[in-house]
């Protein structure tokens, strides 16, 4: 069984205009309608690599994610989970959004993979698909308006 999600979706905007949004660790409550708040602790700004983001969800849960990579260079940022208020389905992951200049058209390629630790279970990769899936339509529709 894989421990990985990958998934990519084009966005029709250039790759300066979706860094400048993405590289803000605080972003998802500005682009997921599922996030109700994404706030950075401490005194840590969104782009200081080691802050974390708290992220609560509409739905009341809520977690808590550190910054391991901000890359301006590769425009790539990388994340790990470190602490759920629910019991996690999983004891690890580690996130990463990484962005490509399609030079053709002008859009950017947008690809996104989480890795788990070895203990995840088949109903979580499939969940985690299904909604990086719908996190990659949210920002076609965010980056189109």
């Amino acid at each position: 069984m894989s421990t990985r999600v990958q998934k990519s979706a084009i966005l029709n905007e250039n790759i300066d205009k979706v860094w400048n949004v993405l590289r803000n660790f605080d972003f998802p409550s500005k682009i997921f309608p599922v996030i109700e708040s994404s706030v950075i602790e401490g005194d840590s700004t969104s782009t200081t690599v080691g802050a974390i983001r708290v992220l609560k969800w509409k739905t009341g849960e809520t977690n808590k994610q550190r910054l391991l990579e901000l890359s301006d260079l590769s425009h790539k940022i990388v994340y790990e989970l470190i602490e759920s208020e629910q019991t996690a389905e999983v004891t690890a992951y580690i996130s990463t959004i990484k962005l490509i200049r399609i030079t053709e058209s002008n859009q950017t390629l947008l690809a996104w993979e989480s890795e788990f630790s070895a203990d995840v279970k088949k109903d979580l990769i499939n969940f985690e698909s299904k909604s990086v899936s719908l996190n990659l339509q949210d920002l076609q529709k965010f980056f189109s308006k």
